[in-house]
């Protein structure tokens, strides 16, 4: 485990752990079925944002880790959103997530700082949220002593569903 829990700019030599850590954390939280293809190309625009055309103004952003390359411990991944009624940009929150076996350490805590650290970085606002089915509350709190609460999530799926946030314990 890392000594210290400090948050590093991924690169292009992070991106196979980056990858890792996305998977673990949709085995772990995703409320939908994958789309590869498309995970595969937000996290290249963000880590090889030299392969985009001039031409392309769509999403930017970056991936905050935590750990040396090849053995990253931890990641936030940020990007320039909108909302559907504004031009006004935003930072949003894709994802946090710490691998399991570096849980006893302040790595959470140094990735919701990190993102706090782009809204200076940047002037821009941040928007971001816990959706979980696993350690619901425990995060809620986190993310509460550290940030402003502005509103809440619900989630609902159709009878029979194989898509139940009630499957896992919301602790």
């Amino acid at each position: 485990m890392s000594n210290k829990s400090t948050v590093r700019v991924a690169g292009k030599a992070d991106y196979d752990e980056v990858w890792r850590l996305l998977m673990e954390s949709h085995d772990e939280n995703a409320l939908f079925p994958l789309a590869e293809d498309k995970v595969r190309w937000f996290v290249n625009r963000v880590i090889y944002p030299e392969t985009i055309s001039e031409n392309d103004t769509g999403i930017r952003g970056v991936i905050g880790v935590i750990g040396p390359v090849g053995a990253v411990e931890g990641l936030v991944f940020l990007t320039i959103g909108s909302h559907w009624y504004t031009h006004a940009l935003h930072i949003e929150e894709y994802m946090v997530f710490v691998d399991p076996k570096h849980r006893r350490s302040n790595h959470a805590k140094a990735l919701v700082q990190f993102m706090k650290d782009q809204v200076e970085l940047t002037k821009l606002p941040l928007l971001t949220g816990v959706q979980s089915t696993t350690r619901t509350e425990a995060k809620c709190r986190l993310y509460q002593r550290m940030l402003p609460k502005i509103g809440e999530f619900f989630f609902i799926t159709p009878k029979g569903s194989s898509m139940s946030p009630l499957s896992a314990a919301s602790s």
